[in-house]
């Protein structure tokens, strides 16, 4: 079918759950994704842990961590504190950009009940990403990072 995620030809899903399986802590994960939600968490999952192992290697200084739920809340916080941390200055078209297009498109999941199936294939990251954040916009050091270590829980 046009148009879906993971197309009829499956190249997308095959290639994440070859990944997942090269890992021991996930892959068990990929037999347990029937549905495209489930396969796109087991994306989400891979891709989080994949950047949150490159950004731990990198000083605290030099990344900021940005949610999608404070973003489509305070758009115009948000992107003035993106560009101080950059060095920029805000121009009108960023402005106008945003006023135009920066909005919530889906059900927000912040604070939502993370069902079982969820939590095995989202992983532990998954839980907090759908804690409100008090800060929005935070560096590595200001919100908890979950460790490669602590990602090897046997489920």
């Amino acid at each position: 079918m046009q148009g879906r995620w993971f197309k009829s030809d499956q190249y997308r899903w095959n290639m994440i759950a070859e990944y997942a399986q090269s890992m021991p802590e996930t892959a068990h994960l990929p037999a347990l994704c029937q549905s495209d939600y489930e396969k796109g968490l087991l994306e989400w999952r891979v891709s989080t842990e994949a950047a949150t192992s490159f950004l731990e290697r990198l000083p605290q200084d030099d990344w900021l961590e940005v949610s999608y739920s404070t973003l489509v809340a305070d758009p115009f916080g948000t992107s003035e504190r993106l560009t101080d941390f950059l060095h920029l200055t805000p121009e009108q078209t960023m402005r106008d950009f945003i006023r135009h297009n920066i909005r919530r498109c889906s059900e927000s999941r912040d604070g939502a009940e993370v069902m079982q199936l969820e939590r095995v294939i989202g992983g532990p990251l998954l839980e907090q990403s759908v804690k409100p954040l008090q800060s929005g916009l935070t560096k590595s050091g200001d919100r908890q990072s979950v460790r490669r270590r602590q990602l090897e829980v046997a489920y």
